[in-house]
């Protein structure tokens, strides 16, 4: 098969896990007092995830696998700039979201308990369109377990034109279980930039400073760029332990 027009397949596959953002998980809020119990939580090994770039109304996708190839030729060039601006500055999502998620979690009375970088990375487990598991096991230690499901960072346009800029933007599904995994104690979605106008999750206006009307302006505005990607990072994990 042509290698566009089989990348161009992936990239429809990646679509629909973005367009999965217009809906959110079955929602579930969580009861702290009648939970109060739970005061350390395992966090379940997160899938690995790239920063990307992505026009989410791309009218190349309208017009079958060649448009899709010609869409995605233009769009792949584009993020590996981008990839390669994260790597020059040696920023990392994980790392930081780790970072603020567990002090935030702190200040809020909560041990996290994260797993070894090598299982984050290898282990392989069966995900719906949310970035969350379909099975959970019981944990040993904890008082719960949480799955985190990212499903993009990096720069996403709601649309093609000036009215639509790329912004900085995170979407992350979450779940907290009890320790056997057999009862949900919560759920949701943190959206940071709505590229999906989404009704019903948590959204997070993205910073006004940080919107670039076509990639030039993206490209032109150079390691900056990262302060923005920060800074969705830094209040999807601050979001997501207000929560709890």
């Amino acid at each position: 098969m042509n290698r566009l027009l089989l990348r161009a397949i992936l990239l429809v596959i990646s679509f629909l896990s973005l367009a999965a953002c217009i809906s959110v998980p079955k929602q579930q809020a969580y009861n702290r007092e009648m939970h109060a119990s739970v005061k350390r939580i395992q966090i379940l090994p997160m899938a690995p995830k790239p920063v990307e770039l992505f026009i989410f109304n791309n009218p190349g996708y309208s017009f079958g696998l060649i448009g899709a190839a010609i869409a995605e030729a233009n769009r792949n060039s584009k993020e590996n700039w981008v990839q390669k601006t994260v790597s020059e500055a040696g920023f990392s999502h994980s790392a930081l979201f780790r970072e603020r998620f567990s002090a935030a979690m702190l200040d809020r009375g909560y041990e996290l308990v994260w797993p070894d970088a090598a299982r984050t990375e290898t282990q392989k487990v069966k995900r719906d369109l949310f970035g969350l598991r379909k099975k959970y096991s019981p944990v040993s230690g904890a008082d719960a377990q949480l799955d985190l499901g990212l499903t993009f960072v990096g720069f996403a346009a709601a649309g093609a034109g000036d009215g639509q800029p790329y912004r900085p933007t995170m979407n992350m599904s979450v779940r907290l279980l009890t320790a056997d995994g057999k009862t949900v104690l919560f759920s949701d979605m943190v959206l940071y930039h709505n590229v999906t106008n989404n009704k019903t999750a948590i959204i997070l206006e993205p910073d006004r400073r940080y919107a670039y009307p076509d990639f030039d302006d993206l490209e032109a505005a150079g390691a900056s760029t990262i302060e923005g990607l920060r800074l969705a990072v830094e209040e999807t994990a601050r979001a997501v332990a207000n929560q709890l």
